[in-house]
């Protein structure tokens, strides 16, 4: 496969790059941006841009205030900026594509202008300290796994062992968790993805579904749960195309890779709605790999000038084989093996999940001295199954969630100097579980068992956002939270009911009136709720469950701005109390324990600086994370550990992008870099580490129909092996070594095709 479709990518990269050389006399650019009101950041919707030397072409805002216009690729081009009753500018096309944002202020004697008020921007759910990935990121590569455009941000690390088996940790919050990503909150708008059990899986989203994510590392915002390693937002795309408008795509490449995505949007009134359907498959690099997962989803919209509902219905079926990780032979010497227990049974699983989400933004209106009040409030529900064979057991998990959270917002509030807003979540899961015997082959055998859990949180958050003067903000934020498990088998009832706990957080920005610079300093209190399984475990083998693991994080940072240029340093320090161990028994299951105390300390840094070369645009970034996370107190029958690397996350991890738009042809290349890795408690044993380079070429069409782009890309280029993903603390059964090591993918090739975007 690899020779065949290398035979068909090369002589398409040489056209391109042929193409590329010849240029086009009629080039054109695409500039993308957003009017707002200066005064209070809202969005101006119907905003008009005219060509000064040209007024036959312009473009209007939509009605958030989004505009999207091909203009000649003249960066020294001059346009209009208008919007009734505010004053109008004059702005180059260079400086547009500089900062995508124009602010209009308000005119003398303006005259009310149409704003739809009950529109928010999710940005006031966080400090400045949050990573937002827009849309071009989201997609990036093949857009089959998601999660690789999160993996190398300061502070993110993922790994994956398999498209169905990656961890997702910050600042090496759940870095040890054995198999999923466990300890940060994940939600689609205000609809949790995370379970009952903390537990979120990223990669089974779509990437087509959404227009931005937002990553905060350290505690999650109050309102977010204020779990121990952070959050994860993403928010849906808007289409904005004209009724019944039809979008899709297809890519393919080495190893079966290959997905296909249609779009239908329709639009009626104030009503708007899309539904997609995506396939996305692989063959897999290794034995026993294989993978399919099929997706439907229905977005839509009503809104007028201060209500907005969204509904969302999500659909994903997932069919994937399990090879599961290899010992340091098998690794070195056949990577493309699945380990002999897992080939045995033709380990795998087959998932069915439902999401049903409905949110409601309405503006009640002005209180005096409290400014404008607005709530969003959000109602969801939700249905898994999963059939999992297994080496020593196949089990049958079926789950229900339900829940509700509402949010109420005071805008530009006289009487608190800023803004304020308080709410609540509450969530509530049902879990059975029935486990089979094994037989060979992977056949299902007698029932060995079954059991019920019944989940249930529930947390209060409120944060006040204060001005001082120009120059000083102040965030102050609290989140009250408690946790309830029950569980049920036979003969035998549990209840495990963790007292309320108090999570503050303060934060303080400066920013001098240039706006040049600014920095922060933040103080805040996480926390990570033991799930079910292990809390019952545990209370079967030391006769109490676990306690919750809990630490203060404390930060300052600094960001600094300049033409084309962006750079922002943060330090922090997290101490956690009651870390959450994860260990492996005899036969290969995961138990947690409490274990002792932990620091994680460290540096994120970010770098951008782009130039304009005529019509060409260079862009250069780099993310970098100096993690030094270690235990302070941590002793087992087995060892002290205090003083030891924690294992399971890169001490350094680099990741370096480097990007090319002109006449619109798009170039990338990545770089990727890690150092080596413990995969123990005891730091005997490591993963070496990488340096991966990844290369991406696309071309648009933008008068062809709606917009077509062809893109192409080669992963690994220099065919590096290593781990993409570790075992931690694996235990060899019988004589056998501990299999630590899933092996990452070697050089690949992929192209694709998208319309209508």
């Amino acid at each position: 496969m690899q020779r065949y479709l290398r035979l068909i990518l090369l002589p398409i990269f040489g056209t391109m790059i042929l193409i590329t050389l010849q240029g086009q006399e009629d080039s054109v650019i695409l500039l993308e941006g957003k009017v707002i009101e200066y005064e209070t950041g809202e969005a101006l919707p119907f905003a008009t841009l005219v060509l000064v030397k040209d007024t036959q072409q312009g473009v209007v805002t939509d009605i958030d205030g989004n505009f999207s216009w091909e203009v000649p690729a003249n960066t020294r081009a001059e346009v209009d900026v208008k919007y009734l009753g505010f004053v109008s500018q004059r702005l180059t096309v260079g400086s547009i594509q500089e900062n995508s944002t124009i602010a209009l202020s308000s005119d003398v004697a303006p005259i009310n202008p149409i704003i739809v008020r009950a529109k928010i921007n999710y940005d006031e759910l966080y400090s400045p300290t949050v990573q937002r990935l827009e849309q071009d990121a989201l997609w990036g590569e093949d857009a089959i796994n998601i999660a690789r455009a999160f993996d190398g941000l300061p502070g993110v690390q993922i790994q994956q062992g398999a498209l169905n088996t990656q961890r997702l940790s910050l600042r090496g919050i759940g870095a040890r968790t054995p198999f999923a990503t466990d300890q940060v909150r994940l939600y689609w708008n205000d609809i949790p993805l995370t379970n009952g059990a903390g537990e979120s899986v990223l990669e089974d989203i779509e990437s087509g579904f959404l227009e931005m994510a937002y990553v905060q590392t350290g505690p999650a915002p109050a309102a977010l749960g204020a779990n121990l390693g952070g959050s994860i937002q993403l928010v849906s795309k808007q289409w904005n195309l004209l009724n019944w408008a039809t979008s899709f795509g297809v890519s393919a490449g080495d190893f079966g890779r290959n997905r296909e995505w249609v779009n239908l949007h329709n639009r009626a009134g104030k009503w708007e709605q899309d539904l997609s359907v995506v396939r996305s498959a692989s063959d897999g690099y290794r034995d026993n790999n294989d993978y399919e997962r099929v997706s439907g989803t229905i977005i839509g919209r009503v809104s007028n000038y201060t209500n907005e509902t969204l509904y969302l219905v999500h659909l994903r079926q997932l069919q994937a084989e399990i090879p599961s990780s290899l010992n340091a032979n098998d690794f070195a010497e056949k990577p493309t093996a699945a380990a002999f227990n897992w080939a045995s049974v033709n380990g795998r699983e087959d998932q069915l999940t439902y999401l049903l989400g409905l949110q409601h933004t309405h503006e009640i209106g002005s209180l005096k001295g409290l400014g404008r009040l607005i709530n969003r409030s959000s109602v969801f529900g939700g249905r898994r199954t999963n059939d999992e064979v297994r080496p020593f057991d196949i089990i049958n998990e079926d789950s229900y969630q339900y829940g509700l959270r509402t949010n109420f917002i005071f805008r530009d509030a006289p009487a608190l100097k800023g803004s304020f807003q308080v709410g609540g979540e509450l969530f509530l899961e049902n879990y059975d579980i029935t486990t089979f015997q094994v037989l060979d082959g992977g056949a299902k055998g007698d029932e060995l068992g079954s059991q019920n859990e019944n989940r249930f949180y529930y947390f209060a958050f409120s944060q006040w956002t204060a001005l001082w003067g120009n120059n000083w903000k102040t965030v102050v934020e609290g989140n009250l939270r408690q946790t309830l498990y029950s569980w049920q088998a036979v003969n035998l009832d549990r209840e495990f009911n963790f007292d309320p706990v108090f999570l503050p957080s303060l934060s303080v920005f400066y920013q001098p009136a240039d706006k040049r610079w600014s920095m922060h300093a933040r103080v805040n209190r996480g926390i990570s709720q033991p799930d079910p399984s292990s809390s019952i475990e545990n209370s079967f083998l030391n006769g109490e469950p676990l306690s919750p693991a809990t630490g203060w994080n404390r930060e300052v940072g600094v960001k600094w701005y300049a033409n084309n240029f962006y750079l922002e340093i943060t330090a922090f320090q997290m101490d956690l109390e009651d870390a959450l161990v994860q260990r492996q028994d005899g036969i290969g299951r995961v138990l947690f324990f409490n274990g002792g105390s932990a620091r994680h300390q460290g540096i994120e840094f970010r770098l951008a600086k782009g130039w304009w070369l005529n019509d060409h645009f260079l862009h250069f970034k780099t993310n970098y994370t100096l993690a030094d996370y270690r235990f302070r107190d941590f002793q087992e029958l087995d060892g002290d550990y205090s003083g030891n690397d924690i294992p399971g996350v890169h001490p350094h991890r680099w990741r370096s992008d480097f990007s090319w738009k002109a006449n619109r042809w798009g170039a990338s290349l990545s770089l990727d870099v890690a150092a080596k890795q413990w995969v123990d408690d005891a730091n005997t044993t490591s993963a070496d580490g990488f340096s991966v380079v990844h290369t991406r070429l696309s071309h648009d069409f933008p008068n062809l129909g709606r917009g077509l782009k062809i893109y192409a890309g080669c992963n690994n280029i220099f065919d590096q092996a290593y781990a993409g993903m570790v075992q931690v603390n694996a235990s060899g059964f019988g004589s056998n070594l501990p299999r630590y090591f899933y092996p990452a993918l070697p050089r690949y090739f992929y192209l694709g095709v998208d319309y209508g975007l």
